[in-house]
C-alpha cells in the first residue's frame, strides 16, 4: 500500500512510518467528519499543522529517540521524510515570549517571563490567568501585525488567540459569553472523531485519576510540602487528560475540514516537568505518550483531502531546579528584605556599574512608598525596587539600594544579576561587570549558554516590563541551577539546557527550517508559505 506523506510529495509505504491499520483509520475518521461537519471555508495553497511541544529540550528528545521511547518520532526522522535540527529561539527561554515570536513575529515584545509586575497596571500579571492574558493579547494585537492564525487558523492552549477563529486559548477563557457564544462551534465534529468509546474513555481516565492522586499523596509527604499538589492533581485530570482529549480531537476534525493554519500545544510534558523534574519517570512518561499522538496526527494529516505540513517544536527546555526556599529556608523576597549586614559593594563593580564617572552620592529623596517586589519566575526572578514606570539603571541603583545590589551580588546561589547600564546592559558575575562584547571573559558556569546571556543583555534595555534586577540562579550542578519558585524543574533561565529547543519539518515541504536564530524568523519562514499573500486583518472580540 502507497500513499502520499503529510509533507507531501511522492508516494511512499505505509510501513515505512505508520501501519496500513492506521492509515485506513484516518481515511475512515476524514470520511466520517466531511460527512457530517461542513468544509473550512478558507482556502489556502498549503495547510499547516503545528504541534508545540512545551518545554521539550532537544538533547532530551534526542534520548527518547535513541532509547526507543517515541519510536513513531524515530522512523519518521530515519525515514527521510523529516528533518530534526536544533533551534535558538532567543531570550528569556519562556512561552510568552516564544509565542509572540511565532504568532506574531514579535523580536522585542516586552514579556519578560511567565509572570511579572506590570508597571503599567500597576499589580502582578501571570498568563495562567485568563483576564492577564488577555490584556497582553490585546497589546500585542495592537501593535498591527500579522498573526499566523489570522485568516481561518485555529489554535489549541496557546496563550494567545492571536486571531483565531476558535476561542481555546487562555486569553479567551476571560470571557464567559465569548465562550458560550463559541460553545456549539468547538463541539462540532467531536462524536464523528473520537478514537475510542466514552466508556472505554472514562474507565481509563478513572484509572489514570486513581493512580495521579496516590501519586500526589506519595510526593506530598515525602515532601512534607502540600504547595501546589491539590493543583497538579487537578491540572491532570482536567487539563492534561480532558483538556488534550478535547484538543487533540478537534484537532483531527480541523484537519478533516480543512482549516488552513491549526496550532496545537502540548503542555504536559511541560507541567509534569515542573513539579517532578524535566527527567522524572512521570515527565519522561509524557514523551512516549505524545509519541502517538503525533502517529495519529500525521495520519490524519496525510489523509486529508488537502494534506497537511506538519511542524513539530518546542519553546525552550528544562533543567534540574534546586529550590531556593529549600536551601535558604525562606523565599527570595524575604531574604531580600532581611537585615543582613553584607558588607560594601565590591570595588570592582562600583567602577564597571559607574563606567569611570564618580560614583553617585547616596539618594534619600521622599518617594511614595513601594515595597519591594521580586517575581519568582521559575530559575530567574525579577526585583522591582522602585513604583515608578521607567525601570532604575546603575547609577540610579547605585545611588538608592546599594545594600541589595551587594547582596545579591555575594550570594553564592546567583549566578548572574542583570541591570540596565546607561543605553544598554550588564551582567554581573562574580565581583565583575560584563557587557555582550566582553561576555567571553566572564567567569560563568559551563552550564549558561553565553549566546543566551547575550541575546538577554540586549533585549533588557527594550523590555520595560522587566524587573530593575533580574536574577538566575547559579549552575550548581550538571543540568540543574537553583530555582526561586517552589518547582523542580525550570526554565526562563540562561542555560545551555533551556535553550536548546527544536524544530522538525517535512523534507519536501518549500519551507526551511534550519539554522533558526530567533523565534520571529520562524514566523517570518512560516508566514511566507503558509499565509495568504494579502491577508484580511478582522477584529476579534
Amino acid at each position: 500500500m502507497a500513499i502520499l506523506p503529510a509533507g507531501g510529495g511522492e508516494a511512499t509505504r505505509v510501513s515505512a512510518v505508520i501501519p496500513p491499520a492506521m492509515h485506513l483509520w484516518a481515511h475512515g475518521l476524514v470520511r466520517r467528519v466531511r460527512v457530517q461537519v461542513p468544509p473550512s471555508p478558507a482556502r489556502r495553497a498549503r495547510k499547516l499543522l503545528i504541534v508545540h511541544l512545551d518545554g521539550v529540550p532537544k538533547g532530551l528528545l534526542d534520548e527518547a529517540l535513541v532509547a526507543g521511547r517515541m519510536p513513531f518520532l524515530s522512523r519518521l526522522i530515519r525515514s527521510g521524510q523529516f528533518h530534526l535540527d536544533e533551534a535558538f529561539w532567543g531570550a528569556p527561554t519562556s512561552t510568552p515570549y516564544f509565542q509572540a515570536g511565532l504568532l506574531y513575529g514579535m523580536r522585542h515584545s516586552n514579556l519578560p517571563a511567565y509572570s511579572w509586575f506590570d508597571r503599567e497596571l500597576g499589580r502582578k500579571v501571570r498568563m495562567n490567568t485568563p483576564t492577564d492574558a488577555l490584556t497582553i493579547d490585546q497589546r500585542l494585537r495592537g501593535a498591527g501585525r500579522t498573526s499566523l492564525l489570522d485568516g481561518g487558523g485555529h489554535g489549541y492552549f496557546s496563550l494567545f488567540r492571536a486571531g483565531a477563529e476558535n476561542a481555546l486559548s487562555m486569553s479567551t477563557l476571560a470571557s464567559f459569553e465569548q465562550m458560550s457564544r463559541a460553545f456549539s462551534y468547538e463541539m462540532m465534529g467531536l462524536l464523528s472523531a473520537r478514537t475510542r468509546s466514552v466508556w472505554d474513555y472514562l474507565r481509563s481516565l478513572g484509572m489514570d485519576t486513581w493512580a495521579a492522586a496516590r501519586e500526589v499523596i506519595h510526593w506530598a509527604r515525602g515532601l512534607h510540602d502540600w504547595r501546589h499538589e491539590p493543583a497538579f492533581l487537578f491540572s491532570h485530570v482536567f487539563l492534561q487528560r480532558l483538556g488534550w482529549s478535547f484538543a487533540f480531537t478537534k484537532a483531527l476534525v480541523d484537519m478533516a475540514r480543512g482549516v488552513p493554519v491549526v496550532y496545537l500545544v502540548y503542555g504536559n510534558y511541560d507541567e509534569v516537568a515542573h513539579r517532578r523534574g524535566p527527567r522524572s519517570q512521570l515527565a519522561q512518561a509524557e514523551l512516549h505518550r505524545v509519541d502517538t499522538y503525533l502517529a495519529e496526527l500525521y495520519a490524519v494529516a496525510g489523509a486529508a483531502e488537502q494534506p497537511y505540513d506538519v511542524v513539530i517544536l518546542s519553546d525552550h527546555g528544562h533543567v534540574d531546579c534546586l529550590p531556593w526556599e529549600q536551601r535558604k529556608g525562606q523565599s527570595l523576597t524575604q531574604w531580600l528584605l532581611a537585615p543582613h549586614g553584607d558588607g560594601p559593594l565590591h570595588d570592582d563593580l562600583v567602577q564597571g556599574l559607574c563606567e569611570g564617572r564618580p560614583r553617585p552620592a547616596p539618594d534619600s529623596t521622599p518617594r511614595a512608598p513601594f515595597t519591594p517586589v521580586a517575581i519568582e519566575c521559575g530559575n530567574f526572578a525579577h526585583v522591582y525596587l522602585s513604583g515608578e514606570p521607567r525601570p532604575l539603571d546603575a547609577r540610579a541603583l547605585l545611588a538608592r539600594h546599594p545594600e541589595i545590589l551587594a547582596r545579591v551580588t555575594r550570594s553564592p546561589d546567583i549566578g548572574i544579576v542583570a541591570l540596565r547600564r546607561g543605553n544598554g546592559a550588564v551582567a554581573l558575575v562574580r565581583d565583575g561587570v560584563y557587557t555582550v562584547d566582553t561576555l567571553d571573559r566572564a567567569p560563568l558556569s559551563s552550564e549558561f549558554s553565553k549566546r543566551a546571556v547575550a541575546d538577554f543583555l540586549r533585549v533588557l534595555p527594550t523590555m520595560s516590563t522587566a524587573g530593575d534586577l533580574v536574577l538566575f540562579g547559579e549552575a550548581v550542578q550538571r543540568g540543574g541551577t537553583v530555582g526561586f519558585a517552589w518547582e523542580f524543574g525550570s526554565h526562563g533561565g540562561l542555560t545551555r539546557t533551556e535553550a536548546n529547543s527544536l524544530v522538525c519539518w517535512p523534507a519536501k515541504a518549500p519551507v526551511d527550517l534550519s539554522n533558526l536564530s530567533h523565534c520571529a524568523q520562524l514566523h517570518e519562514r512560516l508566514a511566507a508559505t503558509y499565509l495568504d499573500s494579502t491577508p484580511r486583518l478582522r477584529l476579534v472580540p
